[in-house]
C-alpha cells in the first residue's frame, strides 16, 4: 500500500504548478494566459489521479501563495478527523427526491432545511446530499428540465402573451413640411413567442402617460400578459406603471439597471424599425406627428407580414390573432394606473389645476389640500378623495369662455411623396397611381402615332377615350408598354382604329403592369 504524502509534500507540488505564474515579468494578461494553459494540461497528482487542475484552484493556490506561502498551500486536515463517520440514510435521499418532484423550483438550501427539520436527529452535510443526489438518474433530469423551464419561462415564451417586451427607440429627428423639425421616440410593444408588434406609437417624449397608452391599447386589443420585460427606465420604473401592472396581475421581470439587452428580442426589432422606418425618412415627406403614425403603422403592417427566420413563420401568422387567456374590462384597465397627487384647492373658488386643466372641487372642500387621482396619459377624467369618507368623487371642470377655446385646426391632408406613404397606402389598401418618371399619356399619344401613322390624338373623343382607358388601367411602365405595342404590331398590323390597340394594350398589360388596377 502506497504511503499517503504529507502536507509538505502536498504543498511543493501545489507550489510547481503555479511556479511558472509567479514571474515578476508577466503582466495580468500573461499570467491569465498561462493559468489557463495549465488548466487544460491534465497532471499526476499526489494521489496517482491524472487530471488538470481547475482554474478557479490554481487562482487560490496563487492567492494563498501570496499571502501566506508555502505554508498556507499545505493541505488543510478535515474538520471531522477522528469522529464516528455514518453514511447519510437512504430515506433521506428518498425524502429529497420526493420533495423534488412535487416541488421542482424549490432551492437546495430551502431543501436542505427541510430535511434537517424531517430528520433532526441526522446529521446532513449538504455536499453530501448532492453528491447522493447526483447518482440518481431522476434527480439529473429534474435539474435540466428546471434549468431549461427557468431559460424559456424567463426569455422564450412558450405561448403568444405570456411574455411583452416593452421599450423605446428614438429620439429620432425629421423635418415636416412646413419647415419645423421635431424630435420623436417610437414607443413598441412586443410579443415574445411570436415577435408580433401589439402596439407601436409615436410620443414626443417617452414619459409615464406614453408608456401607459401604449400598454392600454395593446392590452385593451389582446388582454393581459402574464410578464412583461422591460429596462430599468425611470419611465417603467415608476411606482405608478408598476403598481398598474401588479394590480392587473402581470409579473414585471427584473432585471439591472445599466446592463445590455438580456436576448435581444426587441432590439432586433429596433434594427428592423430603424432600416424600414427611420432611416426612410430622409426620403419622405411628413405633414405632422399623425402622419408619422400613419406612416409607422403601414410599416409595422409589413413587418407583421414578413417571414422571420427565428419562428419561420411571419409574426402575422404566429399570432393568429389570438388574445391572452386572461382578459380586463376597460374601465379597470384605465383605473389601474391612476396616481395619487397632493393639491391644494382655491379657498374661494375651488379651483385647482391637474395638467392644462382647471377643475372645481365641491363648495365643502375649498382651500383643503386633497388627494387627487390623476391619470399619467390623460385619458380619463381625475377624481378627488374626499377626507372623511374616502369616496372617489368625480371633478368638473370650470367654465370656459368662448374666445378662451383654440380655433379649430385647418383640416390638411396627411399624405407626402416619399417609399413610406406607398407602403402605408398599400397596407390600407387604397393604392394611389404612380407613374415612370418621363412616362404618361404624352408618350402613350408618340407610340400610337406610330401604329396608326397619323397623329394622335385626332379628334377630342379620341384623346377623351385614350385619357379614359389610361386612368382607369394605367399608370403603365414604359418597358412593358413599348414591348406590348410591338407584339401588337406584329400581330394586327398598322393603321388599324385607335380604339383596336388600346383593348389590345389593355388586355396584355393590365395583369401584369399595374396591379393596382380595378381588374387586377
Amino acid at each position: 500500500m502506497a504511503k499517503r504524502p504529507d502536507s509538505r509534500q502536498i504543498a511543493f507540488w501545489r507550489y510547481e504548478q503555479i511556479e511558472e505564474a509567479l514571474a515578476p515579468e508577466f503582466s495580468r494578461e500573461g499570467r491569465a494566459h498561462i493559468l489557463e494553459r495549465k488548466s487544460r494540461t491534465p497532471v499526476c497528482w499526489p494521489s496517482g489521479d491524472t487530471r488538470p487542475v481547475s482554474l478557479p484552484t490554481l487562482y487560490r493556490w496563487l492567492s494563498l501563495y501570496r499571502t501566506g506561502g508555502l505554508e498556507a498551500l499545505r493541505a488543510r486536515p478535515r474538520r471531522d478527523l477522528g469522529k464516528k463517520r455514518s453514511r447519510l440514510p437512504a430515506e433521506v435521499v428518498k425524502e429529497a427526491l420526493r420533495l423534488l418532484t412535487e416541488d421542482p423550483g424549490l432551492s437546495f438550501t430551502l431543501l436542505l432545511a427541510v430535511l434537517k427539520a424531517t430528520f433532526a436527529n441526522t446529521d446532513i452535510a449538504r455536499s453530501t446530499l448532492q453528491r447522493r443526489l447526483a447518482e440518481h438518474p431522476s434527480y439529473q433530469r429534474m435539474r435540466r428540465a428546471k434549468k431549461h423551464r427557468r431559460r424559456r419561462i424567463r426569455f422564450v415564451a412558450r405561448a403568444p402573451h405570456d411574455i411583452w417586451h416593452c421599450d423605446a427607440k428614438g429620439p429620432v429627428s425629421v423635418r415636416l413640411t412646413s419647415g419645423e423639425q421635431i424630435l420623436f421616440h417610437i414607443l413598441s410593444i412586443l410579443d415574445d413567442a411570436t415577435r408580433a408588434v401589439l402596439a407601436a406609437i409615436i410620443v414626443l417624449s417617452p414619459d409615464l402617460g406614453a408608456a401607459v397608452r401604449a400598454f392600454r391599447v395593446a392590452a385593451l386589443r389582446f388582454g393581459l400578459p402574464a410578464r412583461l420585460y422591460a429596462d430599468r427606465a425611470s419611465i417603467f420604473d415608476s411606482w405608478a406603471f408598476r403598481a398598474g401592472l401588479a394590480a392587473l396581475g402581470a409579473h414585471r421581470i427584473r432585471t439591472r439597471a445599466r446592463n445590455a439587452e438580456a436576448h435581444g428580442k426587441i432590439e432586433a426589432y429596433h434594427r428592423t424599425l430603424v432600416r424600414w422606418y427611420t432611416d426612410r425618412l430622409a426620403h419622405q415627406q411628413v405633414v405632422d406627428l399623425v402622419h408619422l403614425q400613419q406612416l409607422l403603422d403601414g410599416v409595422i403592417g409589413l413587418y407583421q407580414g414578413h417571414y422571420h427566420r427565428s419562428i419561420k413563420t411571419t409574426p402575422q401568422r404566429a399570432l393568429a390573432g389570438r388574445a391572452a387567456p386572461r382578459q380586463v374590462p376597460p374601465t379597470r384597465l384605465m383605473e389601474a394606473f391612476r396616481q395619487e397627487r397632493k393639491l391644494k384647492a382655491h379657498r374661494k373658488t375651488g379651483e385647482v389645476e391637474i395638467g392644462q386643466t382647471t377643475y372645481l372641487v365641491a363648495d365643502e372642500l375649498r382651500g383643503m389640500r386633497l388627494a387627487f387621482l390623476v391619470d399619467p396619459a390623460g385619458e380619463i377624467e381625475p377624481l378627488v378623495v374626499h377626507p372623511h369618507s374616502s369616496v372617489h368623487l368625480p371633478l368638473r371642470r370650470a367654465m370656459i369662455k368662448p374666445q378662451d377655446l383654440p380655433a379649430p385646426a385647418a383640416t390638411v391632408e396627411r399624405r407626402g411623396a416619399g417609399p413610406l406613404q406607398a407602403i402605408y397606402d398599400s397596407w390600407c389598401g387604397k393604392m394611389r397611381p404612380q407613374a415612370e418618371p418621363g412616362f404618361g399619356l404624352p408618350e402613350l399619344y408618340a407610340l400610337l402615332a406610330r401604329l396608326c401613322n397619323r397623329h394622335v390624338p385626332g379628334s377630342d373623343a379620341e384623346a377623351a377615350l385614350v385619357q379614359r382607358l389610361y386612368h382607369r388601367h394605367g399608370p403603365w411602365r414604359r418597358e412593358a408598354t413599348e414591348q406590348a405595342l410591338r407584339a401588337i404590331d406584329a400581330e394586327l398590323g398598322p393603321r388599324r382604329p385607335v380604339r383596336t390597340y388600346l383593348d389590345a394594350l389593355v388586355r396584355r398589360v393590365v395583369s401584369d403592369n399595374n396591379p393596382h388596377s380595378r381588374r387586377s
